[in-house]
This record gives C-alpha cells, sequence and structure tokens, in this order.
C-alpha cells in the first residue's frame, strides 16, 4: 500500500515521529538485522561475504550484467537498514542492474575511522571480483555522504575502480549543521531534529574534525567524482547540504550535478513507500541504466 506523502508528514507529527528517530540516533535499539536476513532469502541469485564482520550482499539479475551498484544505507551512521532499503535493492535487481548492499559498521560502538576504511576494503573486494564491471554508488541520508567520501577517497587513491555514477538521496554531507537555513527548516522537518542529529553527528565522527572531508565531504575536493545525480525535498534540513554541492561542483570539473529540489517533500522521502516517490526511484534506475 503507498500512501500519500502528505498523509505521512501528518502522521509523523502527530506521533513527534523527530524525537524518536532523534532519540534512536543517539541511543540506538538493539541491532536485529533485519534488512540482512531478509536479503539472505531474497529470491534474487546472491552472494554474501563478509568484510571482517561486515556482511557484503550481491544480488544478480537474471541476466548477466555489467552495471553493478553498491548500495550504501541511511540511518544517521548509527541506525541499520530498513525493510525499505531491500524493496529499494531489489526493484533495481528487477531493472537488470546488480546491487551489493554492504552493512557497514555503525556508531557509537563505531567511528567514522573504521567505517570508512571497512567501506573501502568492501568496495575494494568488488572490485577484485568484478574487475570488468561499471561501478555505480547508490546512497541516502548518512548513506549519501558515505558515498560521496567513498568516491572521494577513491579518487584521492588514484584508484583504477571508481564509481562513474552516484544516486543521492537526502545525503547528510555536512556534519556541522552550521547552515542558517538549518535551523530555519527545523519547523517543517517532521523527520529529523537538528540537536540530535548533531550529536549523532559527533558520536559517528570519533577523533575526526566535524570539517574533515571524510565525514563531511561537502568540504572536500568535488573535482574529477563523475556523474551526480541528488534527490532532496525542500522540507528537509540537509536540504541545504545539496544546495552547497551544487554550488560547490559548478565551480569544479569532471563533475557534473543533476539536482531533483522537490518542493515540501521531506527528508529521505524516495525511501519511504509513498505515491510520490516511484517516479524518483524509476529515474534513479534510468539514471543507472542510460
Amino acid at each position: 500500500m503507498r500512501f500519500s506523502a502528505q498523509f505521512v508528514k501528518q502522521v509523523f507529527k502527530v506521533v513527534n515521529m523527530k524525537k524518536l528517530v532523534g532519540a534512536n540516533m543517539v541511543t540506538p535499539p538493539k541491532r536485529r538485522d533485519f534488512t540482512t536476513r531478509r536479503l539472505e532469502r531474497s529470491e534474487w541469485p546472491k552472494k554474501t561475504e563478509l568484510i571482517q564482520d561486515s556482511p557484503l550482499i550481491t544480488l544478480f539479475p537474471h541476466h548477466s550484467t555489467k552495471r553493478h551498484v553498491f548500495y550504501l544505507h541511511g540511518g544517521g551512521y548509527a541506525l541499520e537498514a530498513s525493510p525499505f532499503h531491500k524493496e529499494i535493492q531489489e526493484g533495481m535487481v528487477a531493472a537488470g542492474l546488480k546491487v551489493s548492499y554492504f552493512d557497514y559498521p555503525l556508531a557509537p560502538e563505531n567511528t567514522a575511522e573504521i567505517t570508512l576504511s571497512r567501506t573501502l576494503e568492501a568496495f575494494g573486494r568488488l572490485s577484485f571480483l568484478y574487475p570488468d564491471d561499471r561501478f555505480y554508488f547508490f546512497g541516502d541520508s548518512a548513506g549519501g555522504g558515505l558515498a560521496l567520501s567513498v568516491a572521494q577517497q577513491l579518487r584521492n587513491l588514484n584508484q583504477p575502480h571508481r564509481p562513474l555514477k552516484l544516486a543521492l538521496v537526502s545525503p547528510w554531507l555536512d556534519l556541522t549543521l552550521q547552515d542558517p537555513r538549518v535551523a530555519a527548516l527545523q519547523a517543517e522537518d517532521v523527520l529529523l531534529e537538528r540537536d540530535r542529529l548533531a550529536e549523532a553527528g559527533k558520536n559517528y565522527a570519533g577523533n575526526f574534525s566535524l570539517e574533515d572531508p571524510r565525514v563531511s565531504p561537502l568540504f572536500g575536493d568535488m573535482k574529477d567524482l563523475g556523474e551526480l545525480f541528488v534527490i532532496s525535498g525542500t522540507a528537509d534540513i540537509l536540504h541545504p547540504d545539496v544546495l552547497c554541492l551544487q554550488e560547490r561542483v559548478a565551480k569544479t570539473t569532471g563533475t557534473h550535478l543533476h539536482l531533483e529540489s522537490v518542493p515540501g517533500m521531506m527528508h529521505d522521502f524516495v525511501v519511504y513507500p509513498l505515491k510520490e516517490s516511484e517516479p524518483y526511484r524509476n529515474q534513479i534506475q534510468e539514471f543507472y541504466l542510460q
């Protein structure tokens, strides 16, 4: 069943969803590994590996393809993936894409130093196993920030295998949350609470400065990152991040950005099973398949 975004926003307001989400980001509930276990039982052909103790699950379409999506989920770097992430991944596979989901280490037990290193290791494993594949990244919310940070690190290291395309949904690109537009949007945002999000960001950053590109890729070099497709709702305290990203990319070379700025939409709306989400999910698939 698909609900309208307006209905879901009203429900989130009534139940004070942003207070619940904020509390869970700072003090995450016990892991259930729901999405990982469900993916391991997916009807699609699959291969599971462990990157140290972090699952890396690749789903294969029924016909051979070299188009390969590296999928990084959102959750404030603290919450595990939701069933909605599984739905998006399987939709990509149904469209003919190979998809590798990495269940990266989460805060507060782990910090960015471990998470970024492990994620780079996971991508390195994929590039070793599938050296002829054309790699694309997907990330939503914190996963979008991690995806861009990983792409920047691969570029900095001059790695031969790098993503040709990145699709970022409501990405969290600046852990400082100091843009004055963030506070101005707080009343409109039904999902994120700035102060709790800032606390979650500090937990994840660990010993890194909040302005270090390894945790806040908005402060990193934007050149030579390939094609970026970014989707963000305007009723999201992280929307200023993508506006700044657009400005930064416009001043550099080797990176092309297309931004879909969607009026009135909440944070991460594409991930939720909303009536309004389907066209944007389709656009992401088309972006990869072009």
